[in-house]
């Protein structure tokens, strides 16, 4: 039997500090399968609540318009799996990936079946109104799947519950 595998739904690139708390939860002896969403996920009104709550309203008119996503979206998850790949590898941890074009929920049950995952970490940026309210990401996910969901936002140590 090989390495337990991870599944990561990460929405920043993994910096030396998400595998180091990864190895923390785990081990260094883990296969990593990373999905890197092409969009936020979120739904546009939360997404445009975020916005609002930190000022910023034109970014709150694009979420609550919504498009799909871009040649320029589709680019910026590309590099993230890249350097995350990347930094996994160079720290000793088998990982492969993908970009993930639609429902990272979605994306990661069918990752989980596919490749018997252990466990499941969403590595996010911090999300106010949808974390607060347990609708984000991991929330979902802990009400769909029947293994450990682990949330933390990229570059910090702090675990979400």
């Amino acid at each position: 039997m090989g390495a337990p595998t991870i599944a990561v739904v990460a929405e920043t690139a993994l910096d030396s500090s998400d595998l180091a708390q990864l190895d923390g939860l785990y081990g260094k002896d883990i296969k990593l399968e990373v999905l890197v969403p092409v969009t936020d996920g979120e739904p546009r009104l939360l997404a445009a609540l975020d916005h609002i709550v930190l000022g910023e309203l034109g970014d709150a008119w694009s979420a609550l318009r919504g498009k799909d996503p871009d040649a320029a979206g589709l680019a910026g998850a590309t590099r993230i799996l890249d350097e995350s790949l990347a930094a996994a590898r160079a720290a000793g941890l088998a990982a492969e990936g993908q970009v993930v074009p639609g429902d990272p929920i979605a994306a990661l049950v069918q990752t989980i079946d596919s490749t018997k995952a252990q466990a499941a970490v969403f590595i996010t940026l911090p999300h106010l109104v949808g974390d607060s309210l347990h609708e984000d990401w991991a929330a979902k996910a802990r009400r769909t799947l029947g293994i450990p969901v682990i949330h933390f936002y990229g570059g910090t140590t702090k675990l979400l519950s």
